[in-house]
């Protein structure tokens, strides 16, 4: 590879050292119905990753949300370049956040969109207020072969704490359960 000297040293290492990408991940989300209803409620996703997110933009969320809260870690996750979409029935949502980490099994994949995608519960009678709601975050669990599980929180806040230093607050009663797929590019 022959590079410019106008190139800046920063740029070339941050590209050289940043994860793969782009591939797509085909999934199936699945809400089963609250404890008055019956039947569960399926929605085809596509999340295309175009680059993961590079260290210093994740290092520059996760010290606005230990410093300054969630309202620092939603100015710095909008700040952020697009790393992909999130699309939900025809509905594109722009990723913030894309990280993968390899686990001894495969693979963990997060993903976090600059919007909430959905607020599941909230016509039902006394349900709380959508406000403070403000992003969705999705995990996946892949095996070698591409294929697994994971979960959505379709309307979330992210807050300081817990085991990762990250705790998720869900606007649903539960997650919305995931099956993956991944693809190359698309």
């Amino acid at each position: 590879m022959v590079l410019s000297a106008r190139v800046p040293a920063l740029l070339v290492a941050a590209v050289l050292a940043a994860p793969g990408g782009p591939e797509a991940f085909d999934l199936v989300a699945t809400a089963a119905a609250g404890a008055n209803a019956k039947g569960t409620l399926t929605v085809p996703i596509t999340v295309q990753i175009d680059h993961y997110t590079p260290e210093h933009d994740r290092t520059k969320m996760t010290d606005a949300l230990k410093y300054t809260g969630y309202p620092g870690f939603l100015n710095a996750l909008r700040e952020a370049p697009q790393a992909g979409t999130l699309d939900v029935a025809g509905d594109k949502f722009a990723i913030r956040w894309a990280r993968t980490v390899d686990t001894a099994t495969g693979r963990t994949v997060s993903v976090v969109t600059d919007r909430p995608v959905a607020f599941v519960g909230l016509g039902k009678r006394g349900a709380k207020s959508p406000a403070g709601y403000e992003c969705a975050v999705l995990q996946l669990a892949l095996d070698k072969t591409g294929h697994g599980t994971g979960t959505m929180a379709a309307a979330a806040r992210v807050k300081p704490g817990g085991d990762t230093g990250v705790r998720i607050d869900n606007y649903a009663d539960k997650p919305l359960s995931l099956t993956a797929t991944v693809h190359g590019a698309k």
